[in-house]
């Protein structure tokens, strides 16, 4: 056996070729040190032929760029692993082994190269694992920034540096000119709002990022956040337009101050609004009825001192509610002639129709076509969510 490799190549080709399995070909290859170099790359081959390219992963994980080399050079396509949960690349990173990285990263013959996929599967790693080398390896490698896939959780390299708190990677992240995904949800500019990173925030809007709903507005509004809220202002937030759901929703929370400020940068107060009680029944109120509904007088004293009439349905449901100051407030008003308030989602579809008309570049948001009413009091301060309909809707 140890004259093996003295036999001409081709003869030996065929020996490796009428071996059944890759057991046998290993007890050939042992034989010296010569024949296992002369057939190496018939090993890579029968590899790649009969096992799914296995040794391809065992060199990622372990580290060994030279025998990435020999097994591309003999076929093995990374792009493969695509539609398997292993990623050869993500594992080279997620063990440290930045060369072999690198070797797979260099690869660039069609049918051997990795794909996009595999790429972003390693720059959403790096970016959560807030590793600053790899992931700006994998910008310089073009991976791409944007979501795999259109759905609402797909995220892209921005939202989940976000997600991550990786900061100081969004300006270049921004440099590389990424931007949410069509329907990632909540955006990255949302999500920041969220979680309280002002200077995330900031930061987006300064890239012209801007909202695509008004739900994280009213999160705004339930916290009470005048900071967030002005810089939203500052950065061309049109209150006037999409700022009367907030209105609604700080009058839910019992945010005075808020709700104050809401009326006094836009927000229509004398409107009306659809909530979903705890009951099951959907109500529309009117701003003055969202006061009493949810029991904040001082909100009330506010709304009436804004000139807001109540209606005769406000009244009943003070009455109904057996709040005497509250009746006592609406029983000086008049109510006959009043005209019927319109509704928020009415108001807001004809407002946008008229921005757009005059300006057709004009940035279309999100509107919630309804509150919620929280089931108990901790809800009440993080009830947040609900369905959303774009304000253009019919």
């Amino acid at each position: 056996m140890t004259q093996l490799d003295l036999l001409p190549l081709e003869l030996l080709r065929h020996i490796v070729k009428c071996l059944s399995n890759q057991r046998d070909l290993n007890t050939l290859l042992r034989t010296n040190r010569n024949l296992y170099h002369l057939l190496h790359v018939f090993l890579c081959q029968y590899n790649i032929q009969h096992h799914q390219s296995s040794a391809l992963l065992w060199a990622a994980r372990n580290g060994d760029a030279n025998l990435i080399i020999k097994l591309l050079d003999a076929g093995a396509n990374i792009a493969a692993f695509e539609t398997s949960n292993v990623n050869p690349l993500l594992l080279a990173a997620q063990e440290g082994h930045i060369a072999t990285l690198k070797t797979m990263l260099s690869e660039t013959r069609p049918g051997r190269a990795c794909s996009p996929a595999q790429l972003r599967s390693v720059l959403h790693w790096a970016i959560r694992s807030h590793d600053g080398d790899v992931t700006e390896l994998m910008i310089e490698n073009q991976a791409p920034l944007d979501p795999e896939g259109v759905g609402r959780e797909a995220l892209s390299a921005l939202g989940v540096a976000v997600a991550s708190h990786y900061d100081s990677i969004i300006p270049r992240l921004l440099k590389e000119g990424a931007r949410p995904g069509p329907e990632e949800c909540p955006c990255p500019l949302e999500n920041a709002i969220y979680t309280d990173q002002r200077q995330v925030v900031e930061l987006l809007l300064k890239s012209g990022i801007q909202l695509e709903s008004d739900e994280s507005l009213c999160h705004i509004a339930g916290q009470n956040n005048q900071h967030l809220l002005q810089l939203l202002i500052n950065y061309g937030l049109d209150i006037e337009l999409f700022g009367h759901a907030a209105l609604f929703t700080a009058i839910m929370h019992g945010q005075y101050e808020m709700v104050e400020l809401l009326i006094e940068k836009g927000a229509n107060p004398h409107l009306t609004y659809e909530l979903f009680a705890r009951d099951g029944e959907v109500h529309r109120y009117s701003s003055v009825g969202f006061a009493i509904y949810f029991g904040h007088l001082d909100i009330l004293k506010l709304l009436l001192a804004k000139g807001v009439h109540p209606e005769k349905c406000d009244l009943h449901l003070a009455m109904k509610k057996g709040d005497k100051q509250k009746v006592a407030l609406l029983s000086e008003f008049s109510y006959e002639g009043i005209p019927e308030k319109e509704d928020m989602s009415t108001y807001v579809k004809w407002q946008l129709r008229e921005r757009c008309e005059k300006n057709p570049d004009f940035h279309r948001m999100g509107t919630r076509p309804f509150l919620i009413e929280p089931a108990n009091s901790e809800e009440l301060s993080g009830c947040l969510h609900s369905y959303i309909t774009l304000a253009s809707n019919k």
